[in-house]
């Protein structure tokens, strides 16, 4: 089109704010994170996200101290998890960030199953994380979290 402009090598308009992408070097660092968390590989996990990292759980806040003590209590307690897929996944990028803000922002759609002995239960995650200069700097995580307090017990 006559109004395209190129960013990044995607076309866009010339009046739009960003533009989605079904895979980039985001969306692997996201499922590279996802992938940490099931093999509790707690340094992966943790270089995936800057330092001063924020996850949103639910209505709870965490730093990525205590995020990676949540899963490693669950790891304690037996629980073992498993990525079942991955259902969507893609990055919209912010054409025009202001300053300090994130630049990317990944959304996925991630269904896993935990299981703690003969008990499992499947959970699904609508995640929205925040990425700037190649590492996750917030994560908002919406999921139902009754099951998984059941495994905890």
């Amino acid at each position: 089109m006559s109004c395209d402009t190129k960013s990044n090598g995607h076309n866009v308009p010339s009046n739009a704010t960003g533009y989605t992408i079904d895979s980039s070097a985001n969306t692997v660092l996201v499922i590279k994170a996802s992938n940490a968390l099931i093999n509790n590989d707690t340094t992966a996990y943790k270089s995936c996200y800057s330092s001063d990292a924020i996850f949103h759980d639910n209505n709870d806040s965490a730093n990525l101290t205590q995020n990676v003590a949540g899963i490693q209590a669950m790891h304690d307690k037996g629980i073992v998890w498993k990525l079942n897929k991955i259902g969507a996944i893609w990055e919209t990028v912010d054409l025009n960030p202001k300053a300090n803000e994130n630049t990317s922002y990944v959304i996925s759609y991630q269904n896993y199953t935990l299981t703690k002995g003969d008990k499992s239960i499947v959970v699904r995650f609508n995640v929205l994380n925040n990425i700037k200069d190649g590492k996750l700097m917030s994560e908002y995580l919406r999921y139902d979290n009754s099951g998984i307090a059941e495994l905890m017990k």
